[in-house]
């Protein structure tokens, strides 16, 4: 595991948004029961300005043990289980964890504005 200072609050989310299409929800509903209709617009996780592709959480299962993700791009799109990154926050009152896939961009999803 390992431990990062929190940065201040100055990053805000990826602006990208895309929809579940019909394939990708029924692909998710043979392994989670908590899936988000097709045509569910849903926002890319990281932060504005990122490299690469854009990363939406789509379903979690196994006791929310195991996540999946909808990742996409200019040339590709597919839907992923990827584990979480292992980024704590050492400096608020509460350990913060990061609820961002691991090995995405930096900065952690405690240091990215919501709104």
């Amino acid at each position: 595991m390992s431990s990062v200072r929190s940065q201040p609050l100055e990053s805000r989310h990826c602006e990208a948004r895309t929809v579940l299409t019909a394939t990708e929800a029924a692909k998710l509903r043979a392994i989670s029961s908590n899936v988000p209709a097709p045509s569910t617009a849903l926002p890319c996780e990281i932060a504005g300005g990122h490299d690469g592709d854009h990363i939406a959480l789509a379903a979690v299962s196994d006791g929310d043990e195991l996540w999946w993700w909808l990742c996409w791009g200019h040339q590709a799109r597919e839907v992923r289980q990827i584990d979480l990154c292992d980024g704590h926050s050492l400096d608020d009152p509460y350990l913060d964890d990061c609820l961002l896939p691991a090995g995405h961009p930096r900065p952690h999803s405690y240091a990215i504005h919501v709104g």
